[in-house]
């Protein structure tokens, strides 16, 4: 059964990358990103839920509710950020047609 696993895993994380190193058009699309999620990740959202987690009991109410909303703002400015790269990348290769 472990066998079967990793062979799956393998396989899947093997497809993932084939198919990114296809249809991914330049290396800094793919670290515009990674930076956007990245930066928000280590910046926001896992101090915060670090502090959430609070298994001596030492953050209060107020913390633990600064805390989630740290984590929406994060995700909501990282969903505009990768919104932004997407549209950038997407108006960047669109053509005009020429009729």
């Amino acid at each position: 059964q472990d066998n079967c696993r990793f062979a799956s895993i393998t396989i899947a994380l093997i497809s993932v990358i084939f198919l990114g190193a296809n249809f991914i058009p330049s290396i800094w699309d793919a670290f515009q990103f990674t930076g956007a999620t990245a930066a928000v990740c280590l910046g926001f959202i896992f101090p915060a839920a670090i502090t959430l987690r609070d298994r001596h009991y030492i953050a209060t109410s107020k913390d633990k509710m600064l805390c989630v909303f740290m984590i929406v703002l994060a995700v909501f400015a990282n969903a505009v950020a990768i919104y932004s790269d997407a549209y950038a990348l997407i108006k960047r290769n669109s053509s005009p047609i020429v009729g």
